[in-house]
């Protein structure tokens, strides 16, 4: 027995509710995307203080991190103390000369800690140190 074809593909007005039922979720995924996925790394709570910026627009800049357990991060990266010396006599006697070290410490490092670091970005060559501060809260 042969039945008869009722229904003609690819012939007659496309429906849009399908496509828009596709469309919507994925807008509504896409435009929120950056606030479901939370970002990865490490907070550190800066210290405050009433500085004015320390570093001149278009400085060279090398961006140094301590958390509160006195881990180093330089240039994103877990850093050795063994090897910071190595890596900031490096990028201080790059092409472009000596920059500014900004050191983002959270604020329960020792002040010990901040002065070995001091002492060891001066012994690399780098002219300056800016400890990064939040703004005090009026």
């Amino acid at each position: 027995m042969k039945f008869a074809r009722t229904t003609r593909l690819l012939t007659g007005r496309p429906e849009a509710a399908p496509y828009l039922c596709v469309l919507f979720p994925l807008a509504i995924v896409s435009l929120f995307h950056g606030f479901l996925v939370l970002p990865r790394g490490l907070r550190i709570e800066l210290p405050q203080a009433n500085s004015p910026g320390a570093v001149a627009p278009g400085e060279r800049v090398l961006v140094l991190g301590l958390d509160a357990n006195e881990q180093i991060y330089f240039e994103n990266q877990h850093v050795e103390w063994a090897d910071l010396k190595e890596l900031l006599s490096a990028r201080a006697h790059a092409p472009g000369g000596p920059g500014t070290l900004v050191l983002q410490s959270d604020r329960d490092v020792r002040a010990a800690r901040l002065t070995e670091i001091s002492e060891v970005a001066q012994q690399a060559g780098l002219r300056s140190l800016v400890f990064l501060t939040r703004p005090a809260s009026p």
